[in-house]
């Protein structure tokens, strides 16, 4: 399987009290289930807990896929999209925190089409993260990734 990590470049927005993202400090992996992991540094900071939210878009393409791992010549394909969310509350060591969030891969459709054959299972094939966002909400530090993050779990 193949592992996606990327440091990109962003933006950061107004700070106060001297918080900031470290530099080359941001990073984003997708693991091999297709979650997304943040993980970063921010220095700056007080001896509080900081809080911090994890946004992003999410576009997932599910594929009936046979037994043996064949994918059955038909239209059995369905897309899921949305945004996914999460969020975490980090106590500062010596005025910083190194942490990270996860964002999860949607769930596939239970009920709705494509309905998979006998011997067949619903699996994720290819995954995309887009306008992912980490903000800390003490501080209104906020940093934008550039680009999407992608992953293909298996090729057609």
């Amino acid at each position: 399987m193949f592992l996606l990590g990327c440091v990109m470049v962003g933006t950061a927005a107004a700070q106060s009290n001297g918080a900031h993202y470290q530099n080359r400090s941001l990073k984003a992996s997708i693991d091999n289930p297709g979650n997304l992991t943040v993980s970063w540094v921010e220095a700056g900071l007080g001896n509080e807990n900081v809080n911090y939210t994890l946004t992003a878009d999410v576009a997932a393409d599910y594929y009936c896929v046979s037994n043996s791992g064949s994918i059955p010549n038909a239209a059995n394909k369905t897309t899921v999209s949305g945004s996914a969310e999460a969020n975490g509350s980090f106590e500062p060591k010596n005025g910083k925190v190194t942490a990270s969030l996860t964002l999860f891969i949607p769930a596939a459709p239970s009920s709705d089409p494509p309905t998979c054959g006998n011997g067949q299972a619903l699996r994720l094939q290819k995954i995309n993260w887009s306008n992912v966002r980490l903000e800390d909400t003490t501080y209104a530090d906020i940093f934008l990734f550039a680009g999407a993050f992608g992953r293909t779990l298996f090729n057609l």
